[in-house]
């Protein structure tokens, strides 16, 4: 497998890319992204992502420089091209270069994305569950635009990594909101709960899918704000993201939650997921 990345239309070994250090993403955060999950080969929910990045560039009031088909139909290229089959593509979106003024210039959009290859994820039955810490939510109401601003994301990621965890939630008021990298879910009374997308909450890809098959499990579904009391007293706790698919949770700030392997709902909702991603899979 070739790393590769597509720039501004150029193909080339992700190591040669360069962009200018007048970039707006470089400068100011000012930009959008997305991670794609491949399989085999293909892309997987890669119209839903597309969709999502034109969503977050009008968020932030820049039109979309490349019709998300046009777009799309070049990260199908550049997977074949750099022989992924199991992995990720990255996508980027800036205002492009110009000199440093808070004012939006007339400027050329900076368009990258670029292939990478990912290990092999832990099976549910398997996975010694993923530890949580909480950290205190300061970030901005408008966390439905997958901005490149990730600077509080990545010190609650590494607040939780030298706490000895493996990712953090967020809370605001003692609502749980999302995670630092994943949305969040619990089980309760044999109902699956999750925090409404908005102001604080990031619409999720892999979120949204797994909401569509609950509904198709029979499982009940609903959408409203979640305290740590709640997530304390769970029956189930999980994560979901593009990478990780879904991953249960064991311990919430170093206490242990309901059980001490992946729940049976957690489990069922996985294995409906994977079904989901081998339905798309060339046979």
């Amino acid at each position: 497998m070739k790393e590769l990345i597509w720039l501004n239309g150029r193909t080339m070994p992700l190591s040669q890319a360069r962009v200018s250090v007048e970039d707006r993403g470089f400068q100011f955060a000012d930009g959008v992204y997305e991670v794609i999950r491949v399989y085999q080969g293909r892309a997987y929910t890669l119209r839903e992502h597309m969709d999502r990045l034109e969503r977050s560039c009008l968020g932030i009031s820049l039109p979309p420089p490349i019709p998300k088909a046009k777009l799309a139909a070049h990260i199908d290229k550049l997977i074949a091209k750099s022989a992924l089959d199991e992995g990720m593509v990255y996508v980027q979106i800036t205002r492009g270069s110009c000199p440093r003024n808070h004012v939006f210039p007339k400027s050329r959009p900076t368009v990258l994305f670029y292939t990478r290859q990912l290990p092999p994820m832990d099976k549910p039955r398997k996975s010694k569950g993923l530890k949580l810490i909480t950290v205190p939510d300061e970030r901005w109401n408008r966390c439905w635009i997958k901005s490149i601003a990730l600077l509080p994301n990545v010190l609650a990621k590494n607040a939780a990594i030298a706490a000895g965890a493996d990712e953090a939630a967020f809370v605001r008021d003692g609502i749980v909101t999302e995670c630092a990298t994943s949305n969040l879910f619990i089980v309760a009374r044999g109902s699956l709960l999750t925090h409404p997308v908005g102001p604080s909450v990031l619409p999720g890809v892999t979120r949204s899918l797994l909401l569509d098959l609950a509904a198709e499990a029979g499982v009940d579904a609903v959408e409203r704000p979640i305290s740590e009391g709640e997530i304390l007293a769970a029956d189930e706790v999980f994560i979901t993201s593009t990478t990780r698919e879904l991953a249960w949770v064991s311990h919430w700030n170093d206490k242990r939650l309901g059980r001490a392997k992946c729940g049976p709902v957690t489990l069922q909702l996985h294995h409906a997921y994977q079904k989901r991603v081998a339905e798309t899979l060339p046979t």
